[in-house]
C-alpha cells in the first residue's frame, strides 16, 4: 500500500514537472512570436532585402519554431521572397519541415503558394 503511494506521488510529481514545462515552452513560444512578428511585417514590407538579411531573419525563425505562429511567420517570409531567392527559400523550408513535423505540420505549400 506504501509502494502504491509513493508511486502515485511521483506520477503526480512528473505530470506538474510536464505541465510546468508545457508552460514554459508555450510562454517562450508566445515571446518569440511577439517579437518575430513586427521584424516579419517590416523585413515583408520591403521591395528587396539582401541574402544576409534574409538568412538571418530565417535562422531566427528556425530556431524558435515552436508554434503554428512562427510557421506562420516562416510561411510570410517564404512567400514574400520566394522569387527573389528561390534556393534559399527552397532550403529553408526543407529544415524547417524536419522542426515542423514534431507540431504536426508540414510548410511544403510555402513553396507551391510563392510559385503561384
Amino acid at each position: 500500500m506504501q509502494r502504491n503511494m509513493e508511486e502515485n506521488g511521483e506520477d503526480i510529481n512528473g505530470l506538474r514537472e510536464i505541465k510546468t514545462l508545457s508552460e514554459s515552452i508555450k510562454n517562450i513560444s508566445e515571446s518569440a512570436f511577439a517579437l518575430y512578428k513586427p521584424i516579419v511585417e517590416e523585413i515583408c514590407s520591403r521591395k528587396t532585402v539582401s541574402e544576409k538579411e534574409l538568412e538571418n531573419i530565417l535562422d531566427g525563425l528556425l530556431s524558435v519554431c515552436i508554434s503554428d505562429k512562427i510557421v506562420d511567420l516562416f510561411k510570410q517570409v517564404g512567400r514574400r521572397f520566394y522569387n527573389q531567392y528561390p534556393e534559399i527559400i527552397t532550403d529553408y523550408v526543407m529544415f524547417i519541415n524536419l522542426h515542423a513535423r514534431t507540431l504536426g505540420t508540414t510548410i511544403n505549400e510555402t513553396v507551391s503558394a510563392a510559385k503561384d
